[in-house]
């Protein structure tokens, strides 16, 4: 994967030598567990963490935009918003949607990644937000629609037109706000 985008194998080697030795211990209160050696992933919290992530998540978002499947904007196809690991498909066609969460589903298979049907939600924006549209699935997993869904922090709400509630986090500015004026003179 890392050798067809062009990184070198010494780099490649040194990256696999390095994530082989990795140890962890886990704590809970005052106790420590034994040594474990980590088998996946990237170290929480590391320099190289995004970049190693970004480059295996790469393959996942070309899959995507290759389908051009996705809403299109003065013909550039936008079908994949992502931040960090949580990922939201756009499709004007509830058809091309299935075909999008089959994508994933492949290239999780692949990637050996899971998608969380129960984590993910469907919701529809304009005239057909009152259709009762049959559920999609992703893998063997039915994904259900929603009226509301909370994505970052922002709730939006299935209307006519993008609609967002920001009242939430008004509400938890202003007390993080309020918290902190409190403990300064």
């Amino acid at each position: 994967m890392m050798y067809d985008i062009g990184i070198s194998f010494c780099v490649i080697r040194l990256l696999m030598n390095w994530y082989s030795k990795i140890m962890i211990v886990v704590k809970w209160m005052d106790s420590y567990s034994s040594f474990c050696s980590l088998k996946s992933g990237v170290r929480q919290g590391g320099v190289l963490s995004p970049v190693l992530f970004n480059i295996y998540t790469n393959f996942l978002l070309s899959s995507l935009s290759e389908s051009d499947l996705g809403c299109h904007i003065n013909d550039v196809c936008i079908g994949c918003l992502v931040y960090a690991d949580d990922i939201i498909l756009l499709s004007a066609s509830v058809v091309h949607l299935q075909r999008m969460l089959d994508i994933c589903y492949t290239q999780g298979v692949e990637l050996e990644w899971h998608f969380n049907a129960k984590k993910s939600a469907l919701f529809v924006v304009g005239k057909a937000r009152d259709v009762l549209i049959d559920p999609l699935w992703i893998g063997h997993e039915q994904v259900s629609w929603h009226k509301y869904i909370k994505y970052l922090g922002v709730q939006f709400e299935s209307r006519r037109v993008l609609q967002t509630d920001n009242d939430i986090a008004v509400r938890k500015f202003y007390a993080a706000a309020n918290a902190i004026c409190s403990h300064v003179k």
